[in-house]
């Protein structure tokens, strides 16, 4: 009996062994286990993360919702063959692969992007496809890393989708989404060709936020080091509140212009701040294109910031047959004059697609300023702001692209008036034969002032001139000696004049003409300080107005050279730029300024080759 029972008992032991035998077998061809080649690859594998960014998508009418998270998914599909996500199931043996059955990714987001969310469209070329999908990346762990079941969209004709993944991070690391079409044939599963996009996500960032008021600005020399670099300051500050993106690298940058975050385009004459160059340099690796001129009087061996500037932007304005999108150029004579580059136009323009991130829009900065340790030392200098305004900054950046080709002497396309402004570039078109400056004096008349414009019934005109010498200095000397002459008071600080243009505007004249020089010297040979202004300034009868208020300013002096060069003067019809030059003006004769006549030499250094 106890044979007999220990027997029987170990028969149905067995049996029960061969039973669960059996279950497992069917539950391993049921449930096939996922396989290396559903695996994204090592170079797109994440870093391990505690959380992982959630999938969610919304279906047509026509087919059932479904929704899922990457980092708990499901078991397995759900009963009605609609397409909830789930674990992926692996290629088995059973599994074959049709080259003919292509997914192909038809939308998605932009790289770079600043979404913390992507949104994928795909489709299969045949109907009845299933589509499984991976995301890799960022914040993504292995273990949700794999494939799931994609939500369906459409299976008429062919098969669509769509899936959108949330919570995304910013990172240098590239996202990786695969899509791969799935279908049966029989009793087994074919699957087909897979599409597969990278992006990278970036944030919108930059070092500063400054608030960049319209109007000009004026340094001092004299005075403290916000007061003298003022000026720099101004350009360097904007250079910082561009924004850009903050992860970004060098060889990351977008190459789509449509996705390049911003412009900067600046000329002048000399760059020699250090902290501007290196300003320049921070912008272009936030992914701004950053495109410099600089007249050729200075070069790396002897402008340090010149060659920060070269390293970190590229010399060359060409690169592989196309235009490069940051660089730092030194014009071989003029740009597009003969002799020297003299231009000082500081342009920037935002155009991240949210309007809500690029405030600094067709900003257009100029005067007399270069980027140098004279201009904020030694010179009295101006530099005029208008942001705001689309038809100045086009006209000021369409120059600026033709003078970055420097390919030789070329006269300028004629501007029309951008509202208030009227911009004049040298050398000049072809149909303009009458000096600019000659024209502007030729508009003043000197009686009839009204509105509170002139002095008692007379138009005033004030000049604050750098360099005022040669035939065409004598020339327009001539026409401020006119208008003196007709009765208008006229107000003039010089640097640099030619004692024979001095005698024009000083000899028999009264209480009504002022000439003082602002170039002061410590050893009776080269000037310490002196003014860098290129600036008219008149209130009263102009042209047709006899309460007007204009000021013209830029870069052009009353030279022989200046009608040659690469030069720029705006007019400006505001009175309260008027006002504020105006002042500047009676403040620098009032400090530092004399009646007596005298000519010293410029210094050497912070622009001026040593």
């Amino acid at each position: 009996m106890i044979d007999s029972s220990l027997g029987g008992l170990s028969v149905r032991l067995l049996i029960r062994f061969l039973l669960l035998v059996g279950l497992l077998v069917s539950a391993t061809t049921v449930a096939p286990v996922a396989m290396a080649d559903d695996a994204p690859s090592p170079s797109a594998a994440p870093a391990s993360s505690s959380t992982s960014p959630s999938a969610s998508a919304s279906s047509s009418s026509t087919s059932p919702s479904s929704s899922a998270s990457s980092d708990q998914p499901a078991s397995s599909p759900s009963s009605s063959g609609s397409a909830a996500t789930s674990t992926a199931a692996a290629k088995t043996s059973a599994s074959t692969s049709d080259s003919s059955l292509v997914a192909t990714i038809t939308s998605q987001p932009s790289n770079p992007s600043t979404s913390h969310q992507a949104t994928f469209y795909y489709s299969a070329n045949r109907p009845g496809v299933t589509f499984w999908c991976t995301l890799s990346g960022p914040g993504i762990s292995e273990k949700a890393a794999v494939p799931v079941t994609c939500p369906v969209d459409d299976t008429t004709s062919t098969t669509t989708g769509h899936v959108t993944y949330k919570g995304l991070s910013s990172s240098r690391t590239a996202y990786r989404f695969t899509v791969e079409p799935r279908t049966t044939a029989g009793t087994g599963e074919v699957v087909g060709t897979s599409d597969t996009y990278r992006w990278r996500i970036f944030t919108v960032y930059a070092p500063a936020h400054f608030s960049l008021h319209n109007g000009p600005s004026f340094n001092r020399p004299g005075g403290s080091n916000a007061q003298r670099r003022v000026n720099l300051n101004r350009v360097i500050r904007t250079i910082r509140s561009m924004p850009g993106y903050a992860e970004a690298y060098p060889g990351r940058c977008p190459t789509d212009s449509a996705l390049i975050p911003g412009s900067i385009k600046i000329s002048s004459y000399s760059l020699t701040d250090r902290t501007f160059a290196r300003a320049v340099v921070a912008a272009s690796r936030r992914c701004i294109s950053v495109q410099v001129l600089m007249n050729s009087h200075l070069n790396r061996k002897t402008d340090p910031a010149w060659r920060i500037m070269e390293d970190g932007l590229g010399t060359k304005t060409v690169k592989n047959g196309a235009p490069a999108a940051s660089f730092a150029h030194r014009c071989h004579s003029a740009c597009r004059g003969s002799g020297v580059m003299h231009t000082k136009m500081f342009l920037f323009n935002s155009t991240l697609p949210d309007t809500s991130q690029n405030t600094y829009r067709n900003i257009v900065m100029f005067g007399s300023t270069n980027m140098t340790s004279n201009a904020a030392h030694v010179q009295y200098n101006d530099l005029y702001v208008q942001r705001g305004r689309s038809a100045l900054y086009s006209q000021f950046a369409n120059m600026f692209d033709l003078m970055k080709a420097d390919n030789g002497w070329h006269r300028n396309p004629t501007l029309s008036a951008a509202g208030a402004y009227q911009a004049t570039f040298w050398p000049l078109a072809k149909s303009s034969t009458v000096d600019p400056y000659v024209r502007a004096f030729r508009s003043v008349s000197c009686s009839g002032a009204t509105g509170g414009t002139g002095i008692n019934g007379h138009t005033v005109v004030y000049v604050n001139m750098h360099a005022w010498f040669g035939t065409r200095g004598l020339a327009l000397a001539k026409q401020v000696r006119s208008l003196y002459n007709k009765g208008c008071y006229v107000r003039v600080l010089y640097s640099f004049m030619s004692y024979t243009v001095f005698k024009q505007l000083h000899t028999g004249t009264g209480s009504r003409m002022s000439v003082r020089r602002t170039l002061f010297s410590h050893n009776g040979k080269t000037a310490y300080v002196y003014s860098h202004f290129k600036n008219i300034d008149v209130s009263g009868h102009v042209g047709s107005d006899t309460s007007a208020k204009v000021v013209w300013t830029g870069s052009n002096n009353f030279t022989n050279s200046g009608t040659k060069f690469d030069e720029v003067n705006v007019r400006i019809a505001s009175r309260s730029t008027y006002n504020a030059y105006v002042k500047q003006f009676h403040w620098i004769s009032k400090h530092k300024s004399s009646t007596v006549y005298a000519n010293y030499s410029e210094p050497s250094g912070g622009g001026r080759a040593p």
